[in-house]
């Protein structure tokens, strides 16, 4: 069974205090992680288009949700480089997510 992921949420969606977390637990950050995240976030890209486009106050939510899941994508990724960089002093990670 999977777990939940709050991590995000347990370190306020700050990498380092994300990464203070890990370090007590001795938890990874899968790859698959930041993908899942970068799809979710990619799935309201015609939601936000049509927001953006309408310029009204009912796409406001539609805006945060995308806002939070890129936010969470960095976060995670964010991650995955610190803890490359703690166990081999170097990361192959050099493309940031996209927006």
């Amino acid at each position: 069974m999977p777990r939940e992921a709050t991590l995000f949420e347990s370190a306020d969606g700050s990498v380092l205090k994300g990464y203070r977390l890990l370090q007590r637990g001795g938890a990874n950050i899968p790859p698959m992680w930041i993908q899942r995240a970068s799809e979710s976030r990619c799935r309201l890209h015609k939601d936000v288009a049509q927001a953006l486009r309408r310029k009204s106050k009912s796409g406001q939510s539609t805006l945060k949700e995308w806002k939070k899941r890129y936010n969470k994508e960095c976060f995670y990724y964010g991650l995955r480089v610190l803890l490359e960089l703690a166990r081999k002093g170097k990361t192959r990670l050099t493309k940031a997510p996209r927006a």
